[in-house]
This record gives structure tokens, C-alpha cells and sequence, in this order.
């Protein structure tokens, strides 16, 4: 879930990114507007790391995109939901997930005869049933990074372990990064960096949300964050269609 915090006693710096937090959280900022907050929100980074600590800074700003990507669908999926036909989309976090017995038998991968396991994730969209929830449909899971590291392998190894089933095979797995180290940014000449690569082959869809990524860095995979509410709106038109 994401976590609650207090502003009491903490440092000014935490504090002001806490409240741009919470504008996104309460919906006074448009979900198609986000990009604007999160990059008010890391200009925080030289003051934070000069009067806290620069470890401090690397765990606390991946915790406060998670919860801004997680702000940032649920009140847009919010929105869809006075869709006809949309009603039942759902956003729930790796813990919901865990938790409800159902999702978690059709998300979970076999290893051997006995042993299942959830594949790393921070958040799904479902497509939910909570009256007959078995009819309930996975769509898609998200991992939230503000920088990659090596660990793009990791998300395309769950995404191998997904298709590998019949029972999770429609299972989409998205990426969405603030892509601080700039891997998504095309070079000279159009040259892609290794991660970006490995992802557009292995993954089904990589959203950045950083309000200098270039419209012409774009591909069919590597998006601007905004165009995954497209791209789930067509996934969902595929999986259910509204009602005439």
C-alpha cells in the first residue's frame, strides 16, 4: 500500500515533497499533469542530499515514485470507472494482490510440483469481479524504477516466466521510470542505449514520466508516461468490450 507519512518533525525538503505528493494523491492535479510535479519534486534532490544524505535521498525518492505512479493510475482509473463498461478496472498494490487468495492463484508462477510465487511487481491492474472473482482478469503489472541499474533484466525475466504459461500468458508487463540515468534518451544517430533495447524487445511497454523526454524519442513501446491510459483503454476494449 502506499505509506503513510506525517509531516510533523520532518526536514523542509521532505516535507514540501510530501505536499506535491499529496496533490497528486487528493486529484488536484490531472492525472495527464503529473510529469509537471515529479520534476518539482526531484529538483528537490541537491538541497535533500546536501542536508540529509544521499542514501537517505535514493531510498525515500523511489518510494515517493511509486506512490505517484500508483496516485497517478488510481485516480485516472477512478475516472474510466463512470465508463459504461469500465466499471469493474481496478488498481491494486503487490500486498492487495498477495492477499486476496484469488489473484493471487492466477498471477502466481509454478516452480516444481508444489511451490508458487508472485513475480516482482509494484502494482496490477484487474480487470475485477468482486462477486465472482474467479471470472476476474489480470491484465497487466507494473514496476516502478527512477532509474534502472542493471535491473531491466529483472522485469523481462518475469515477463519471460508470465508468457511461459497458459495461465498468465496475457499478462502485460509494463515499466514505468522517471529514467533518471537517462537509458530511454536516444543518442546520436538514433542509437539506443543496451537497457532500452533488451525492454522494447522483452516488455510490452515502457512509460517515462520525465517532462524532458523528447516526443521523438518515442517508439511503440517507449512512451511518454501519459499514453499508457491509451494503451490500457485498448487493452481493455480487447479483454471486455462495453456493454451496447
Amino acid at each position: 500500500m502506499p505509506r503513510k507519512r506525517k509531516n510533523e518533525n520532518l526536514p523542509e525538503e521532505k516535507k514540501a515533497i510530501i505536499e506535491l505528493l499529496n496533490k497528486v494523491k487528493t486529484g488536484a492535479v490531472p492525472p495527464t499533469e503529473a510529469h509537471a510535479i515529479w520534476d518539482e519534486i526531484y529538483s528537490y534532490k541537491e538541497s535533500y542530499i546536501k542536508n540529509i544524505s544521499s542514501q537517505s535521498w535514493n531510498c525515500f525518492i523511489g518510494n515517493i515514485f511509486e506512490d505517484l505512479v500508483y496516485y497517478v493510475l488510481k485516480n485516472y482509473i477512478s475516472e474510466l470507472n463512470n465508463t459504461k463498461g469500465f466499471e469493474n478496472i481496478k488498481l491494486f498494490t503487490e500486498d492487495e494482490i498477495a492477499s486476496n487468495d484469488f489473484l493471487h492463484q492466477k498471477l502466481s508462477i509454478k516452480y516444481g510440483p508444489k511451490e508458487r510465487i508472485l513475480p516482482d511487481t509494484d502494482m496490477a491492474i484487474v480487470d475485477f469481479h468482486p462477486f465472482n472473482q474467479v471470472n476476474s482478469v489480470i491484465v497487466a503489472i507494473i514496476s516502478c524504477k527512477t532509474s534502472l541499474r542493471e535491473r531491466i533484466a529483472q522485469a523481462c525475466y518475469w515477463k519471460l516466466k508470465l508468457w511461459s504459461s497458459d495461465a498468465t500468458k496475457h499478462v502485460k508487463v509494463f515499466l514505468a521510470t522517471s529514467d533518471n540515468d537517462k537509458d530511454f534518451s536516444l543518442k546520436q544517430n538514433g542509437k539506443r542505449s543496451r537497457d532500452r533495447i533488451i525492454a522494447e524487445w522483452e516488455l510490452d511497454g515502457v512509460y517515462i514520466l520525465r517532462g524532458d523526454f523528447k516526443q521523438e524519442w518515442e517508439s511503440d513501446k517507449v512512451k511518454h508516461y501519459e499514453k499508457i491510459f491509451e494503451d490500457m483503454v485498448q487493452i481493455f476494449k480487447k479483454i471486455r468490450k462495453p456493454s451496447p
